[in-house]
């Protein structure tokens, strides 16, 4: 069976980045996903949250990998022999010369009780749209009089994913029930996070201004205290106290696919496998690994977050690589330049801290809209841009 001479399986921010920069270079590679578009995972929150429809969160790979030397399949990959260097799919077997592991992260429920039966996460354009439909018909279903308590919405996790859902939803909820003439007060959100502040990689500044900013919008916040289990309609906190939860959504962390485990690699806690300053994967020869399944430390010993700039920073570092080896020549450390975080919280305001300037309100979204709007660019160039021009442009 002929081998691939470069074959990527994940088309997350990672793998669509390296397949990018291969497919301009006209290099001849296989891209193996498990759907036939690449989707923005970071703004999950918006298309859960109700700001624009779930599928235009979402390009077709075919927009974006437009050379004949640029093979795309539509298949699941369940398993890799890295010994043998094949990766086995669910529709086929996948021989390879060199293999570019980019298959993202799930959400983990640290082997909480109940999460996995009665939380609702949010890792893929599925999960969004589900959270949203199960929202919506809660909603829609509220008594025209007064119900006896609350419709509760409660979102576990204060990092990035949870403040920006949280964000969203303080701003559709009360849009939809004063469309429909319902009081407000019979929707309750609140936020549930282990720490006392949110945001924890973020300036302890704007952590007190998006505290601050989602309290006045009405969100009850729930701080210091874990989940400690999740049952039908409640939550258990660390303290023994109980939460009423109508939709429970868990955005507490994330880990690799176990499938990495499961096909022998070494992997750490979160089950992502180590790589050195070439984003090869250590001891294993023909492998590399970007994004969030893979574990990347630092010259000072830092281990980089999962995050979708690092994924891509990697992935376009990684494809330069290969270029570099098909030329003979020698490959270079991966350097991860930092630039800058923004959070929004909902349509309307947003926090931002690039470098050692920080920024709020409109202007910080003025910089995510710019963000996006250069991912975009540099993803698929002005036709993809202008086609997705709704979505981009709208503040």
């Amino acid at each position: 069976m002929t081998r691939h001479p470069i074959l990527i399986v994940g088309a997350g921010y990672g793998g669509i980045s390296t397949a990018r920069e291969l497919d301009k270079h006209h290099v001849p590679f296989t891209i193996v996903n498990k759907h036939t578009y690449h989707y923005f995972k970071t703004l999950l929150h918006e298309a859960a949250g109700g700001r624009n429809d779930v599928q235009t969160y979402a390009i077709e790979l075919t927009d974006v990998l437009r050379k004949p030397t640029s093979q795309i399949v539509k298949d699941t990959v369940h398993r890799i022999d890295w010994r043998e260097q094949v990766v086995y799919g669910d529709h086929g077997e996948y021989p390879y010369a060199r293999l570019v592991i980019a298959l993202g992260s799930q959400t983990s429920d640290f082997s909480i009780p109940g999460i996995k039966e009665h939380a609702y996460f949010l890792n893929s354009l599925a999960s969004a749209r589900d959270l949203r439909e199960r929202i919506d018909s809660q909603l829609a279903s509220l008594p025209e009089q007064a119900p006896s308590a609350p419709l509760d919405i409660v979102i576990g996790g204060g990092g990035l994913t949870g403040v920006e859902l949280i964000g969203e939803l303080a701003d559709y909820v009360p849009h939809f029930l004063r469309r429909h003439h319902l009081d407000p007060h019979w929707v309750r959100l609140s936020l549930i996070h282990a720490h006392d502040d949110l945001l924890p990689d973020v300036d302890p500044r704007l952590r007190a201004v998006a505290k601050e900013k989602l309290v006045h919008r009405g969100v009850n916040l729930i701080l210091g205290r874990r989940v400690i289990a999740a049952a039908q309609g409640e939550v258990t906190l660390s303290d023994g106290s109980k939460v009423k939860a109508d939709t429970f959504v868990w955005t507490g962390g994330i880990e690799a696919p176990p499938l990495l485990r499961e096909s022998g690699f070494t992997v750490d806690d979160r089950g992502r496998v180590p790589v050195d300053a070439y984003l090869q994967v250590k001891g294993v020869p023909n492998v590399f690994a970007v994004g969030d399944c893979a574990r990347f430390e630092t010259q000072d010993g830092a281990v980089l977050a999962p995050t979708g700039q690092v994924a891509e920073q990697m992935g376009t570092h990684l494809a330069h690589n290969l270029l570099r080896l098909l030329d003979n020549d020698t490959m270079e450390p991966f350097v991860y330049h930092d630039h800058g975080m923004v959070a929004s919280l909902g349509p309307t305001y947003g926090v931002a801290e690039i470098g050692r300037h920080h920024a709020t309100g409109l202007m910080a979204l003025f910089l995510k809209d710019g963000s996006k709007m250069k991912y975009l660019m540099h993803l698929g160039g002005p036709h993809v841009l202008l086609e997705k021009r709704k979505q981009w442009i709208e503040i």
